[in-house]
């Protein structure tokens, strides 16, 4: 019995085949599809797959091209173009030696015959060139999905590999979004402590920034990216696949005048300002407006996108409190009837108001002086002398007694001074009715590390008990 060496047995394995080595190769441009413009089941049309077939073949050696999508549930229309044929790396064209015919065509496969009819064909000569091949069915529905394309090289009765030890696969199509919104957060407007000379604090604002004293204002911006196509290839166009964009802020409304809230949408040096539209109360009042997609364009103007600029006037009827966050996120209405609405999340925290002051507050207190109560608040002021102004609530109209309203004191505005201060409850305000308890709420001039406070109740004078001033937000109770 004859033996073989390794090396033997590696040439004659690489002469069956028809070549000494397996290097073919393959190229394809990954389309980038618009989210806006396709859904799962949208046939979208992919680039051109080009596989240079890496061996020699002779006119006896004809063979098989098998293309196969290779998402578990993606699917081509059935439909499968012949491949052209073009020259490869090698720069012999044998393009008239070669014949390319459908083998069979489905869902799931497309099949080539390449039959070589006269000439030798050397390796990294022939070029195939899959053009105008169509998937039906696929994943690209979601932001940032993929598709990839299996081509495998076989002899012609496909029981083995001529090129390659595997397919080539290559991604072809991934999806993106055509409109993105952009909202850097924007922490620029301060409730103001002096705002009318300091006889109204925090019911408007500090005259800085984009800011007025009476209105507030912040940015964001809509981006068209004009790289990406729709399902047939074509570039997306926003004007045509978009028809609106509705937009939607988010946020405690109280104390501001929303019904004569604007808003201003530059496209590109052209202003228009849609209708707002006010809903809800506290912090889950929204402000909706939205913009026809004919308004926009693509990828203009500049890197920036369409910035829309938004304008809220203070009602300066009560206090705007110390702290305060409005979000923003938009829906992008597709042309197309059967793509869905794009949610863009946004940014929750687009817009983050201050105050130049602090709120301490407390959700009960008593200001009965009968019998020798005592009903006072003490604070500790670290700091310079600070300017307080209080604003009382009483008990609603649900209860028995009917609405109780405050009538303010002598104290409803006092000062803090350096060391101890001692506010008697009744001084800052007394209620109707007969009432005697509510709640309150102080405003200071001064920054949150200066100032405690506690309120206390000594019945008779005697037994006292205190509940500390809280201090509602950025996470500190006193």
């Amino acid at each position: 019995m004859k033996s073989f060496t390794t090396k033997a047995l590696a040439v004659a394995a690489a002469a069956a085949c028809g070549s000494t080595a397996f290097a073919g190769s393959q190229t394809a441009t990954q389309r980038n599809y618009a989210l806006e413009a396709i859904t799962n089941s949208t046939a979208v049309t992919l680039d051109d797959i080009k596989t240079q077939i890496g061996v020699a073949r002779t006119p006896a050696q004809d063979f098989t091209v098998v293309v196969k999508p290779q998402g578990s549930g993606s699917k081509f229309n059935g439909t499968c173009p012949i491949p052209t044929i073009e020259v490869g790396s090698g720069g012999t064209n044998y393009a008239a030696n070669i014949a390319v015919s459908l083998k069979r065509a489905s869902a799931t496969e497309c099949a080539y015959e390449v039959d070589v009819t006269n000439q030798t064909m050397q390796a990294n000569n022939i070029l195939l060139n899959l053009s105008g091949l169509v998937l039906q069915n696929h994943s690209l529905a979601a932001e940032g999905a993929t598709e990839s394309v299996n081509v495998g090289i076989w002899d012609l009765g496909e029981t083995a590999r001529i090129d390659n030890s595997d397919g080539l696969v290559n991604v072809v199509a991934k999806s993106q979004r055509a409109v993105t919104l952009s909202a850097a957060q924007d922490t620029g407007t301060t409730a103001d402590v002096n705002f009318n000379g300091g006889n109204s604090p925090l019911f408007g604002f500090v005259n800085q920034n984009a800011d007025t004293t009476t209105v507030a204002e912040a940015n964001f911006s809509l981006l068209s990216n004009n790289s990406l196509v729709n399902a047939t290839g074509s570039a997306f166009d926003v004007k045509v696949h978009v028809t609106k964009v509705t937009f939607t802020v988010t946020g405690d409304q109280d104390g501001l005048d929303v019904a004569n809230a604007v808003v201003n949408v530059n496209l590109g040096g052209t202003v228009v300002n849609p209708t707002v539209a006010a809903a809800g109360n506290g912090t889950s009042a929204t402000l909706t407006f939205n913009t026809a997609g004919t308004s926009f364009a693509n990828g203009a103007p500049g890197a920036t996108g369409t910035v829309v600029q938004v304008k809220v006037p203070t009602a300066n009827t009560k206090s705007l409190g110390t702290s305060r966050t409005f979000g923003v996120s938009a829906v992008v209405d597709p042309a197309l009837a059967n793509v869905p609405d794009q949610n863009l999340a946004g940014n929750a925290s687009w817009w983050v108001w201050g105050a130049n002051a602090i709120e301490l507050r407390t959700a009960f207190f008593n200001n009965d002086t009968a019998g020798g109560n005592l009903t006072r608040f003490f604070f500790q002021n670290t700091g310079s002398a600070a300017k307080a102004t209080a604003v009382c609530h009483g008990e609603p109209t649900s209860w028995a007694s009917g609405a109780t309203t405050p009538t303010y004191g002598s104290k409803q505005t006092f000062t803090l001074d350096t060391g101890t201060t001692a506010v008697n409850a009744s001084d800052i305000c007394t209620f109707n009715n007969g009432s005697k308890r509510g709640s309150i709420v102080f405003t200071i001039n001064s920054a949150a590390s200066k100032v405690k406070g506690v309120y206390q109740q000594a019945v008779n004078g005697t037994a006292a008990g205190y509940i500390p001033l809280e201090r509602p937000y950025a996470g500190s109770t006193y």
